[in-house]
């Protein structure tokens, strides 16, 4: 966490703006209280009297605030977001432009938190509108999110100016580039309509090919804080004590779906209090770092090679793509990623749908090279490769 004494010093001879002694003192020790706050509100008693200090130093605390913003922090960036607005509005109140030269370093320096980067640009279009046609287009394989998609839309737009069909090479390119769903789907019914082919399913590097076991007991939707079995798994062997005494075993299944999604009512049965698990096995040519990406409208746990890298205790809130995020890193050869899937026992009619999607990425979201999924026989092929369910021995009888 960016929270020690030479903060501001640090970030000023970074982008060359040097407040006054006076500043720098004062707006350490502010953020040095804002970058403590944690979830729940903790710190937040600190938090208060630091932000109503830090905004009074005005300009010359701006970079510096937008310096401590950390993408792993959010509790703390919502202080420093607020922070930002409210240094500038009172700026432009006073009549003082901010720093363009500066915000425009800061934008384009891609050490900074991609929210701060965010904040700092808008703060820049807002007073220097000609900036947007020129820095955009350099976002377009950015790490910020926000940033990489205003470019891919505004690149869009640009191709698509007065009613032309955009190069079929120029959509491919913009297609490879975004990450957001809706912008993919988009982009990849433009490459359609221009006659090319584009997959979004390996695009997302969705898991099609793993195992499942189910249902495991979990009475008073209490089998999120179970550590069942499969949750140490390092293949998918074995056989465990579910359910109602039901003795469960591994079984393959795949997706056709493009959305990478496996519903468990039609695998495994509606269960309620139930605890289901998937294991794929992950291929890496080489020692890589990835994310573990999981949509579910339930609780979730992540596991890579048998460490837990996530989890969230909710059910029936929806179900946000990539809400639930793993970080680690793959290593060389076989992985194994195991996603535990809980189900509580709410009875309306929109609480009962027990599924997910799972997908192995990058940090932006986007494919990993040299990573591959181990389908049905242990053979490696592409994540995202959709493939028929195998056939249920009982339902041919």
């Amino acid at each position: 966490m960016l929270a020690r004494t030479g903060v501001a010093l640090a970030l000023a001879a970074a982008l060359a703006a040097a407040p006054t002694p006076a500043a720098d003192d004062a707006t350490a020790t502010a953020l040095r209280a804002i970058t403590r706050v944690a979830r729940e509100g903790k710190g937040n008693e600190d938090a208060g009297p630091a932000w109503k200090a830090l905004v009074a130093q005005g300009g010359p605390a701006l970079l510096p605030t937008l310096g401590a913003f950390e993408d792993g922090n959010p509790a703390a960036a919502n202080w420093l977001r607020t922070a930002v607005d409210a240094i500038a509005d009172a700026e432009r109140a006073a009549g003082r432009p901010l720093p363009a030269d500066k915000l425009e370093a800061f934008v384009t320096n891609p050490k900074f938190a991609a929210a701060a980067r965010r904040q700092a640009y808008e703060l820049l279009v807002a007073q220097a509108p000609d900036a947007k046609a020129r820095l955009l287009p350099a976002f377009l394989n950015d790490t910020s999110p926000e940033l990489r998609r205003d470019a891919i839309a505004h690149e869009l737009e640009r191709l698509e100016a007065g009613g032309k069909t955009p190069p079929r090479a120029d959509l491919e390119k913009l297609f490879a580039a975004t990450r957001d769903k809706d912008q993919v789907d988009l982009l990849a019914k433009r490459v359609t309509e221009a006659g090319g082919t584009v997959s979004t399913a390996a695009h997302f590097g969705f898991v099609t090919a793993l195992h499942l076991v189910g249902p495991f007991d979990g009475p008073e939707s209490k089998g999120f804080g179970v550590a069942y079995p499969p949750e140490t798994a390092a293949a998918a062997t074995g056989t465990f004590a579910g359910k109602d005494a039901a003795k469960l075993a591994w079984v393959p299944a795949a997706t056709a779906d493009r959305n990478g999604q496996f519903d468990l009512n039609k695998l495994l049965g509606k269960h309620k209090n139930a605890v289901a698990y998937a294991l794929a096995t992950i291929v890496a040519e080489k020692e890589t770092p990835c994310e573990v990406r999981v949509t579910s409208p339930t609780s979730v746990k992540i596991f890579l090679n048998q460490k837990e890298l996530f989890g969230r205790d909710e059910y029936h809130h929806g179900s946000a793509f990539d809400a639930n995020v793993g970080r680690g890193t793959l290593r060389k050869g076989e992985n194994v990623v195991v996603v535990k899937v809980c189900q509580n026992n709410q009875s309306e009619t929109w609480a009962q749908k027990w599924e997910f999607q799972v997908r192995v990425c990058d940090a932006t979201g986007g494919p990993l090279p040299g990573v591959a999924q181990v389908a049905a026989g242990g053979k490696p092929v592409p994540l995202g490769t959709l493939t028929e369910p195998p056939a249920n021995p009982e339902e041919k009888k």
